[in-house]
């Protein structure tokens, strides 16, 4: 771990880290953004340190969050694309998209 200098709403911070410092930087660039999406006239404001450390955390989990999302949902549509492929090969591409359409030949069966 190393120590990290940080300013955010004019306030200097040392954080003890392993992330990189323009992660850091992108994190309190939002919350800083966010303050003047809620008080536009805010350039600086005196917050307590707790309170801040605890606010830059926050940030810190949604951006983890929303990375996870982010590749749960690549992998997610990776892996219909790629089953879609393997119907479209067995299927054949018209029956495919008949039957995903609901309008299944009456000989088909199916098959879950």
């Amino acid at each position: 771990m190393r120590r990290v200098k940080i300013n955010v709403l004019n306030n200097e911070l040392f954080i003890k880290t392993d992330a990189e410092e323009e992660y850091l930087q992108e994190i309190s660039n939002y919350l800083e953004d966010k303050v003047r999406e809620a008080s536009p006239q805010v350039d600086a404001v005196v917050v307590p340190r707790p309170f801040l450390l605890v606010t830059l955390k926050i940030v810190d989990d949604y951006f983890r969050l929303k990375r996870e999302y982010e590749e749960f949902k690549n992998r997610a549509e990776e892996r219909s694309r790629r089953l879609v492929e393997i119907l479209d090969s067995s299927l054949g591409e018209k029956e495919t998209f008949e039957y995903w359409r609901g309008g299944r030949r009456e000989n088909q069966k199916k098959e879950v």
